[in-house]
């Protein structure tokens, strides 16, 4: 046990502790930062988020005909609203631009008078009213839409796409909110997953080269704890792995939670305006599927980068094949299997298919390392 806890020492040494936090740093900066400070981003996502704030707990994940008149009439009250204001604004009268119905035709009118007073009201103005009333139109569309735009799907689909499609169909199941959350959490857990993996590559790497680097491997090879060293430092790296993994996952789903998407928890993924999923989880459910994933995953790498610490034989092998398996991990697992977990832009079985590959081969690589270095001679 004591050799356990000097590993675990070696392991998050200072220097490389140092090293992950400023990668976390720039990471964070470079990548997730922006899915915090800009959530929602721009309007008029601002603005349906706003919304469906206020309409999901009147709504819930399925709107029947009473509701969607409900919306439809508040819906008249902001047009009304912005009738109100238009008929009192003296330029918008003279533009005749006193309605909204008029207003909000002004973007197509070959008049530049129009055009710019339509735009600086929009852009330069403090007046809510033509993004807040483009979104109540986009939920009024929705439904509206909702059955053909699944029949189209359909009719361009084939195989367990068109299945599924069907299905949504058959069973009533259809988006009626926006992808503004669920966008900006496939992409928050995207680049989640990517300094995760920057993470345990940095302070993994160094487990089994150190030693050799040091020239120290015989002199543990023929002590009273023999080869066991060995077996200690992958025990020592896997528990690392899991111990960083899990802190940092818990830091930055924290970081998350401010973005305050709680009332979108109970919602079923078909809820969300073009976002299909080949299962019926809630957004809850996808949120700890999504994490479960980026946790097994991170310890596999972690576990194959011991194996690839033990393989190589210096730093500048050890650099160049990093930057390989990095590089996989970014451009196909994160993009892959975290981002695309469910989507059905995908085949139902490629996800599985791909973990399955990736966890035998990780293992078959282990193991294949492990029975090399049992049979290694001490020189």
């Amino acid at each position: 046990m004591q050799l356990f806890w000097l590993e675990m020492k070696k392991i998050f040494s200072w220097k490389l502790i140092f090293l992950v936090v400023l990668v976390n740093i720039i990471v964070y900066q470079l990548l997730l930062g922006f899915d915090i400070k800009y959530f929602p981003n721009g309007r008029p996502a601002g603005d349906l988020f706003k919304i469906e704030q206020q309409i999901i707990p009147k709504y819930g994940d399925e709107m029947d005909e009473a509701e969607f008149l409900d919306l439809q009439a508040t819906y008249e009250k902001e047009v009304a609203k912005a009738d109100t204001y238009l008929a009192n604004d003296l330029k918008a009268v003279t533009l005749g631009l006193d309605s909204y119905e008029k207003f909000a035709s002004g973007w197509e009118t070959d008049n530049e008078e129009k055009r710019n007073y339509v735009s600086e009201i929009t852009f330069n103005s403090t007046e809510d009213f033509p993004w807040e009333l483009q979104a109540y139109k986009e939920f009024i569309d929705n439904f509206e839409n909702r059955e053909s735009d699944l029949n189209t799907l359909i009719q361009d689909s084939s195989g367990g796409q068109k299945k599924r499609y069907e299905q949504l169909l058959e069973e009533g199941k259809f988006g009626i909110y926006s992808d503004t959350v669920i966008d900006n959490f496939q992409t928050y857990k995207t680049s989640m997953a990517i300094v995760i993996f920057l993470s345990i590559v940095i302070l993994i790497s160094p487990i089994f080269l150190r030693d050799v680097s040091a020239g120290v491997v015989t002199l543990q090879y023929t002590s009273k704890k023999g080869r066991t060293v060995y077996r200690t430092k992958w025990l020592a790296g896997l528990v690392s792995s899991v111990l960083l993994t899990s802190v940092l996952l818990i830091l930055y789903m924290t970081i998350y939670s401010t973005n305050e998407t709680s009332s979108y928890f109970d919602l079923p993924l078909h809820a969300f305006n073009w976002v299909f999923n080949w299962y019926d989880l809630t957004f809850f459910q996808y949120i700890v599927v999504s994490v479960l994933i980026v946790f097994v995953l991170s310890v596999l790498l972690g576990i194959l980068t011991m194996a690839i610490s033990t393989a190589v034989s210096n730093t500048i092998e050890l650099i160049a094949i990093q930057i390989v398996v990095i590089f996989v991990m970014i451009a196909g697992v994160a993009v892959v299997l975290v981002q695309m977990l469910m989507d059905m832009q995908l085949a139902q079985a490629f996800v599985p298919s791909f973990l399955a590959i990736f966890v035998v081969f990780v293992l078959f690589v282990m193991s294949f390392v492990w029975k090399k270095e049992d049979r290694k001679d001490i020189v």
